[in-house]
């Protein structure tokens, strides 16, 4: 028996060097786990025998066991080797896809289907996150590095240009034509893309078209925009604001974006005006009523015939008043000079049309009723002697202006041609512009008084005196001292008073229609004249209690506006219909009072400054057509970064909001195993989360090679979590898990299991010796 316990030693010692040889053999494997034979005594008796008399018969290997102790970290250049710190296991599956398998050995590259695999082929199994990197740990699959986005190509919708254009770059009058450089200043280009990403070069040229002039301040440069060979035509734009409000114009040229309350925007089918065609600037003219060509029996000589005795009379209606006034006026001997005539007939109709009597609107709700104004101011008359035509005209400015002129006597017809004629009623427009706006009158403001004007005001000695300029009237006014005025309003109604009774003494004009008021807010007296236009004026001097020691003359302005004219295009009125140019004046509204005004198309205009004026916002254009088929385009280029200076041309910003699919240009792989890939087009995406597995026995597992483990029912299930929670390590990218072997305990290893294997060697050679003497006895 002692052979065969001999026996068990030496494959005892067999299986020791094995195993630490094995373990030698692998110091270099990456994720390799020292192996570890573990023997047993191997004894056996019966229920009769004597157990303490037994003797053992040997030893046996009862398995062969890893050690799952930490390795070394080593460093690589892959970013898609992985090593574990701490507890866990790379979850893989089989190329066919039956079996998981289980490694610490985290080499990986990647297959041809982009799969992240190991030298055997297995895919690495990571689990689907969301947005906010939160893994479904439900949910594992094979992690997949895409070398390219798909489904992430941005279409160009929008083109961002800065340029400075030379401001002294010729004007180009020459028809554009791309192949002849003469025929545009400069150029530039840039990648647009379509919908899949595919890459197209676009061209814009710039051709100027104008210099800055007194007329026209502003230089202009016409735009020509090309996507590959195919020219995209600039679409309607409506002019806008600064902050992207869009322009409407109404009858007097008045351009206001839609965001003031005033304007009331069109809807269906508008006229299409232009805004660089707004050019039509007009002063705004009263109503005009022109009496008949005077004979020349009336008008020879330069002089009037029988004007210089009699009197003549005539009703005139301006307005909108609510009656006709008679005008009665003696002629004088120097009324034979027509200029005279008209000096003195027009002073006779303000004395008369300045002092109605305002009425109340409703008499019989007078006392909450405001006052009519029955008053009119600053009625003009004139001769013209080239025409021999007296003319009449209101003394307010455009089309609510009205003046009618009837029932002159014989005497007012022979001598100004008053006789009853179309061409003395003129009526109000109320939709045509015809004659403009209302005109400005003569605002004057005194400084703060000094003086308590929230009780009690006195009027003395010393702060009585007022000197008063109206339309060239003037005079000293004076009110009654010692007065006390309970009130500032009351004071102000009196010096209202005496402004409006002054009188030039070589005229005999009466001053009328000025108004004086007191704000409360800036405790200031304001004077406003009656009259309006750049003919009136005003100025009041007084007392620096009432802030007015230091005034200055103050003059009423005639209003400008402008003659609109309908766009047209090759001799045909223009109009927009739901925001498309057309010739179809179907549905055409009559009520519309705000049109929308339209910037030229592709045009660039620039200030004498170099600062864009038009277009403020991105300039649209019509949809491109790819060549071949492949799809549109429809794109605006934003120019209001550009500039028109002194200094050479040059791309300041160049930018377009398109993008094509994007090539993989980075890999990060984070301590908890989350994987994002950057891409060529700036697009970062987060493809998974690597997991770990874990299990309750690892010394349990099965090995398969190549450092891979198969769960078995000694290892448990595996039971699957994130890197760095509980019970799992963290991932470290860029690095590798060396064998946990240790090379000089293994060299002990060896040498203990040479020993052994010597020992029993020696034993089966003692047990030989002894049963040779044996056979020897009985021979």
């Amino acid at each position: 028996m002692s052979f065969y316990t001999s026996l068990t030693g030496l494959n005892s010692a067999t299986a020791q060097l094995a195993v630490t040889s094995n373990n030698i053999a692998n110091v270099g494997t990456s994720g390799f786990k020292r192996s570890r034979a573990d023997f047993g005594d191997i004894f056996s008796t019966s229920p009769l025998q004597k157990s303490s008399s037994n003797i053992g018969q040997g030893v046996s290997l009862k398995q062969v066991s890893q050690e799952f102790s930490q390795g070394n970290i080593s460093t690589s250049g892959n970013s898609l080797d992985l090593a574990i710190t701490g507890d866990g296991f790379f979850p893989l599956k089989t190329p066919d896809g039956l079996q998981d398998t289980y490694t610490r050995n985290g080499s990986f590259t990647l297959n041809d289907q982009n799969n992240v695999v190991n030298s055997t082929g297995q895919r690495l199994m990571a689990a689907s996150v969301d947005s906010s990197g939160k893994a479904d740990l439900t949910n594992l699959n094979a992690l997949t590095i895409p070398p390219k986005t798909s489904g992430e190509a941005v279409e160009t919708t929008k083109i961002q240009l800065g340029l400075n254009l030379p401001a002294d770059s010729a004007v180009i009058t020459a028809d554009f034509d791309r192949t002849n450089a003469s025929t545009y200043n400069k150029s530039t280009a840039l990648t647009v893309y379509d919908s899949g990403g595919n890459g197209y070069l676009a061209t814009v040229y710039y051709a100027k078209t104008q210099n800055a002039t007194l007329d026209s301040p502003f230089s202009k440069w016409q735009t020509y925009f090309f996507v590959g060979d195919t020219e995209v035509k600039p679409a309607l734009q409506q002019a806008t604001d600064t902050v992207g409000s869009n322009f409407f114009v109404n009858k007097y040229g008045d351009v206001l974006p839609k965001s003031d309350p005033r304007v009331v925007p069109s809807s269906g089918t508008t006229e299409m005006y232009s805004l660089d065609q707004l050019t039509d600037i007009r002063a705004s003219s009263p109503a005009t009523a022109v009496g008949s060509a005077l004979p020349n029996a009336s008008f020879t000589g330069g002089a009037l015939v029988n004007a210089t005795s009699g009197s003549l009379s005539f009703k005139i209606k301006v307005d909108g008043a609510a009656q006709a006034q008679e005008i009665s006026y003696t002629l004088q001997d120097e009324d034979s000079d027509p200029a005279v005539l008209a000096n003195h007939v027009e002073i006779a109709i303000n004395n008369v049309l300045g002092s109605v009597a305002d009425t109340v609107d409703n008499p019989a709700t007078a006392d909450v009723n405001e006052f009519r104004k029955n008053a009119r101011f600053g009625i003009t008359v004139e001769f013209d002697p080239d025409n021999a035509k007296f003319s009449i005209s209101s003394g307010t400015t455009g089309d609510s202006s009205s003046i009618t002129i009837s029932e002159a006597n014989s005497k007012a017809i022979s001598v100004m041609g008053l006789a009853d004629a179309p061409n003395l009623t003129v009526a109000a427009s109320t939709t045509e512009a015809l004659r403009g706006k209302a005109s400005e009158p003569a605002v004057l403001s005194g400084e703060v008084m000094t003086i308590n004007t929230t009780k009690s005001v006195l009027v003395t000695s010393a702060n009585k005196d007022f000197f008063v300029s109206v339309d060239g009237i003037a005079a000293k006014v004076e009110l009654p001292f010692p007065t006390t005025y309970t009130n500032i309003e009351s004071f102000a109604k009196a010096l209202q008073d005496k402004i409006n009774s002054i009188v030039d003494p070589d005229t005999g004009r009466k001053v009328s229609g000025v108004t004086v008021a007191f704000d409360t807010k800036t405790k200031q007296l304001n004077f406003t004249t009656g009259t309006t236009g750049s003919n009136a004026a005003i100025q009041v001097t007084g007392p620096a209690d009432w802030g007015l020691a230091n005034t200055e003359m103050q003059f009423g302005a005639t209003t400008d506006w402008k003659k609109l004219a309908q766009f047209t295009e090759n001799g045909a009125l223009q109009f927009v219909k739901n925001g498309v140019q057309t010739e179809d004046a179907t549905g055409l509204s009559g009520k519309t009072e705000w049109w929308p005004v339209y910037l030229d198309r592709g045009e660039l205009s620039f200030d004498l400054t170099g600062k864009p004026v038009s277009p403020l916002t991105g300039m649209p254009f019509e949809t491109a057509f790819l060549q071949g088929g492949k799809g549109a385009l429809t794109m605006s280029i934003d120019f209001t970064k550009s500039t028109q200076y002194s200094s050479a041309f040059a791309v300041l910003s160049q930018s377009q909001d398109g993008a094509p699919e994007g090539e993989l240009m980075g890999l990060n792989i984070g301590p908890d195993g989350l994987v994002n890939a950057t891409y060529s087009n700036g697009s970062q995406v987060s493809l998974g989360k690597i997991v770990l597995a874990n299990f309750s026995s690892p010394s349990g597992l099965r090995q398969v090679g190549d450092a891979s483990y198969l769960a078995s029912a000694s290892s448990g299930i595996a039971k699957i979590g994130e890197a760095g929670s509980a019970g799992f390590g963290s991932i470290r990218a860029g690095a590798t898990e060396r064998a946990n072997v240790d090379l000089t305990q293994e060299l002990v290893d060896l040498i203990t299991a040479q020993r052994n294997f010597q020992a029993n060697a020696k034993a089966i050679e003692t047990s030989s010796t002894m049963t040779s003497a044996i056979i020897n006895i009985r021979s």
